[in-house]
């Protein structure tokens, strides 16, 4: 073919954002998707959030994608969503039933995923982490020279200058500045931060302006003649109260749409840390004087300009 194709790993905790960022992912032709892992600590269950990733596979015509989940615990402590969350996913907001259905059966687990791709693959891979870090900080750990193969992460998370997240979801967190994909496992984002990999994060302050709203449904609406645009618009039609009451963003379709076209983001380089105490502060990003990590920090998006893409590709 004419265009270069650039090989991807992505790693996704199987929320209902991140089947939107795989749908738009499934769709581009110049991606090849290598492997996609589940970091099955955060918002799904390992064996709903296996079922749901091959179903999407399997509607995109992309079944033979490794798939695999990683462990169910993160690195340090016991930092988890409310039931509630978790039900979400495993039932994509009650839309998995439609998915096609499949055999839930993964490719051993997911860091011997994560490190065999790398190492066998013939050129630097990008990487997407939908999720916590969980299962990259493990591979990074049992094989570090994998570092070598990985062209750029780039992260959905943390919040540098607004407010984070996790009381939005559980009140009886007390934590007003971490966002869940780093509250969830601080340790493995400190260890990933920390390996001086170059990092792209898309957190909260870009993702905030970017709600699911009523005028990207009508959008879909009114056009949703391809599987996935279908599928997207079940599940806004659904969950109308949700989005009503804009509760769902484009967190993780922000991050992936990013990966594939950096033209729609702005950055800022700072030297940021991963808090891992005290609690009140555990999954913070921190702008650090000295002694961070260097990061690359989408401070906002062009909407529309994303939104335009986003569509593009699920029709």
């Amino acid at each position: 073919s004419s265009f270069a194709v650039k090989p991807f790993l992505i790693d996704t905790d199987m929320g209902v954002d991140d089947v939107i960022a795989l749908l738009y992912l499934l769709k581009r032709q110049d991606i090849d998707i290598k492997a996609i892992t589940i970091t099955a600590n955060a918002s799904v269950d390992c064996e709903p959030g296996l079922r749901n990733l091959q179903g999407l596979l399997k509607l995109m015509h992309k079944a033979n994608v490794p798939v695999a989940c990683g462990p169910s615990k993160p690195l340090a402590g016991n930092h988890h969503y409310p039931v509630s969350v978790v039900e979400e996913s495993n039932t994509l907001a009650g839309t998995a039933a439609l998915l096609p259905v499949t055999t839930a059966i993964a490719s051993g687990n997911a860091v011997d995923l994560l490190v065999d791709t790398l190492q066998h693959s013939s050129q630097p891979v990008t990487v997407l982490a939908l999720g916590p870090l969980t299962n990259l900080a493990l591979a990074l750990q049992k094989k570090p020279n994998i570092k070598k193969k990985i062209r750029q992460i780039y992260m959905m998370g943390g919040a540098i200058s607004v407010p984070g997240n996790v009381m939005e979801v559980d009140k009886t967190i007390k934590n007003v500045a971490a966002e869940w994909n780093l509250h969830i496992d601080p340790l493995a984002a400190d260890y990933v931060f920390k390996q001086g990999i170059p990092l792209v994060l898309v957190p909260l302050d870009a993702t905030n302006r970017l709600p699911i709203d009523k005028a990207f449904y009508e959008r879909i609406k009114r056009d949703h003649s391809t599987p996935e645009a279908n599928y997207v618009f079940i599940l806004l039609n659904k969950n109308m109260k949700i989005l009503n009451a804009n509760e769902w963003y484009f967190w993780d379709p922000l991050a992936a749409v990013i990966a594939t076209d950096e033209s729609i983001a702005h950055f800022k380089t700072y030297s940021l840390k991963v808090q891992l105490a005290p609690e009140s502060y555990s999954g913070a990003t921190r702008i650090q004087a000295q002694g961070g990590n260097l990061v690359r920090v989408v401070t906002k998006a062009e909407a529309n300009k994303f939104k335009a893409i986003l569509l593009y590709y699920l029709h």
